[in-house]
This record gives structure tokens, sequence and C-alpha cells, in this order.
């Protein structure tokens, strides 16, 4: 029996065999090559008197957003992850930046900005409180946002308190696009009420423990508020704002005019007057402690820069976004620079925790891990 035609049969099926494994081996070589420049922590530069470091590189978290302190860690939202209806979790980072997930994806609907009810709150006292989208994807963007509550007693069953009434003339009056969102400090004038940001209308929002929610502050003249705080006293709310060109999408990717820290009193009457100017894109903002070096009682702030949407693909963004301190006479000074997307600061103790979402946002359209997590320290000066 001639055994050639057999012989050369199965020398053809290793060849094909080899050449398949060749391929896969190459598509994963290519695969790596695009993942590992997508996902590349940047350096972060920092001013003298500062040091940074990556508590949480990417590769753990989609978006992390804003923070507070629970327990001895800190608990995130990271809104990402989308899965059957549902997308987004929150999460928990000790100080050695180990991540653990406390609220899973499969929970709810994105939650953005958040806090825990104070005892004066109502029946929702000691539960989550935060703003979310309707629904997920992108489409959930571009319609009423609303407030979920999350029962920590109940493995945390979200139950929608309201949606956000439409109001106003910017953006139809549609409330979508969700910003920052927090509790008023404890026996402030804001005391027992819930705000929350939208861009899309340009307002903030008002709950009460009733369960009522209607809106605080219109800032259809200068540009829909990103970042929420409050002085330290607790006499007025600071509202980051990004001067928006007239007419424009939140989404499109265009610069701003100039980014405002404007202040709010209890009742929502805004201070036409800035508390500091010079910004880009502003957002996330907080107090630095006694402890922090030298630079107790002045307010750090995030600053995201342009907004690239929809972003690149297999490309990574433009690592311009900074955090900025304000001093005592309103000058802003950089502290950091070559973030991306910076969200939410938040100071830990003596430390700065700057989160920054990287290029996974819902409006961008990319679904990766790579957000992360950095920690800012101060030298004395």
């Amino acid at each position: 029996m001639n055994m050639r035609p057999r012989l050369l049969a199965c020398h053809f099926l290793t060849v094909l065999a080899l050449l398949a494994w060749t391929s896969t081996v190459l598509a994963q070589g290519e695969l790596h090559r695009v993942l590992s420049r997508l996902m590349a922590p940047p350096h972060i530069k920092t001013e003298p008197g500062f040091s940074a470091k990556m508590l949480v590189p990417p590769g753990e978290l989609y978006d992390p957003l804003f923070m507070i302190p629970q327990g001895g860690n800190v608990w995130l939202t990271d809104d990402g992850g989308e899965e059957d209806g549902t997308g987004s979790r929150i999460v928990s980072v000790d100080q050695r930046g180990k991540v653990s997930i406390m609220v899973g994806i499969t929970t709810t609907v994105p939650l953005i900005g958040w806090g825990f009810a104070p005892p004066g709150f109502g029946k929702s006292a000691g539960e989550i409180i935060a703003l979310s989208q309707a629904k997920t994807g992108f489409e959930g963007i571009f319609v009423n946002h609303v407030i979920q509550r999350l029962d920590p007693s109940n493995h945390y069953k979200p139950a929608i308190i309201c949606t956000l009434p439409t109001t106003g003339s910017v953006g139809h009056g549609i409330p979508g696009v969700g910003a920052d969102a927090r509790f008023g400090p404890s026996g402030s004038p804001f005391g027992e009420r819930f705000f929350a940001a939208t861009l899309l209308n340009d307002f903030i929002y008002q709950v009460n423990g009733a369960g009522e929610c209607t809106p605080f502050a219109n800032f259809e003249r200068s540009g829909g508020a990103g970042g929420i705080a409050f002085t330290p006293d607790g006499s007025q709310m600071l509202a980051a704002v990004a001067v928006a060109n007239r007419p424009g999408d939140p989404l499109s990717g265009m610069k701003h005019q100039g980014g405002l820290i404007l202040s709010v009193s209890p009742d929502g009457k805004i201070n036409d007057k800035p508390f500091a100017k010079g910004f880009d894109s502003p957002l996330g903002m907080d107090f630095a402690p006694k402890g922090f070096g030298s630079y107790g009682g002045e307010l750090f702030v995030a600053d995201s820069g342009e907004t690239q949407a929809p972003v690149p693909m297999t490309q990574p963004l433009n690592r311009d976004g900074k955090v900025y301190r304000v001093e005592k006479n309103g000058k802003i000074k950089l502290v950091a620079s070559g973030f991306i997307n910076p969200a939410g600061v938040r100071f830990i103790g003596d430390r700065l925790w700057v989160t920054d979402i990287n290029g996974d946002f819902i409006g961008g359209k990319r679904e990766l891990p790579d957000g992360f997590l950095v920690e800012i320290e101060a030298a004395s000066r």
C-alpha cells in the first residue's frame, strides 16, 4: 500500500495546525500589546512640596468616582462593567490599596454620586442614597436620572425614591449626565438634605427625608455643576462649573471656555463672584485638614481637562488632567499633573486620594477596568 498520500495528508494537517497555532499566538500578542498600552498607569508629576504614588493601578476599577470614608477603609462608586441591565458597584479600598467589592455589578443600575443617609433623613436613615441613571448604556445618560436608596440590611436591594423632574430650558430640561451628589453637613443649614448635580440641564437638585425631589440651584447662566463641596463652616455650598459654549453637548469633546468654583447659599442662590477661577473642567473638591503639610484649610480640586468622547478604542487618552489647590486669596496653584480624567478627591487622614476614570466611561463607549486611584502626600513648607 502506498503510504505517500497519507503521509502528505498528515503533513498538510500538521502545517495547518501549526499555522492556526501561530495565528493564535500572534493574535494574543497583538491583543496583549494593545491592552498593555491602554492599561499602562500614567506618570503623575507633582509640584515641589508634594509626592504621589499609584495606590490602585489600572486593572481593577472601571470608573472610580466619589469616595466616602467608612469603617477605616474608603468606599467609592465604581461605574462600569454592564451586565444584563445592571452595571456599577461600590467597592472598599484599604490604606494599602486592596480592593473589596461591597455592592456588586449585578445589583443596580449605574450609581454616580452618593452618601449614607444621616439619622434625621426619615425612614431611609443609614441607607445608601445615590444619584443614578434610570438604565444602563449610552442612552441612559440622556434620560431623567433617579434617586435610589440601597438598604444594607437587605443585601443592598435598590429602590427608587424619585425620578428627578424635568426642569429648565437647557438640554430640554432633562436631568441627565449625572455628576456629584452628597449630603449637606450635619448641623449646617444644608443638613438633612441630599444634593445631586445633573450636567445636561445645568441644575442641582435637593432631596429631603420625606422623599421629595425638587430643583435647588439653576446654573443655566454658566454651565452645569459637576462637583459639590461645602465650606468647612457649612455656611456655603461650592459648585465646580465648566463654563459651556452654547449651544453644546456635554459629551461633544469641545473645549470649555473656562472653569469656575461658585458658591451657593442654603436657599439655592448662586453668588456671581467666583470663589476661584482659572480651571478647565473642575469636578471633585475637598478641603485639606490641618495635618496636610502647611496647606490646611485650602481647597483641592480635580480638573479633568478636555473631554474626549467618543473615546479612541485602541489609543490612550490625553493626559491633561490636573489637581489644583486654591489659596486663601483665591488664586489657584498646580499640585499634580499627568492625570487623564480625574473625578473625585477626598482627604483620607493626612493624605489626598484622587480617583481617575481614565478612558472607561459610559459616554466614551469603552468598557475596560482602566480606572485608577492615586494618593498624594504633602511635605511641610
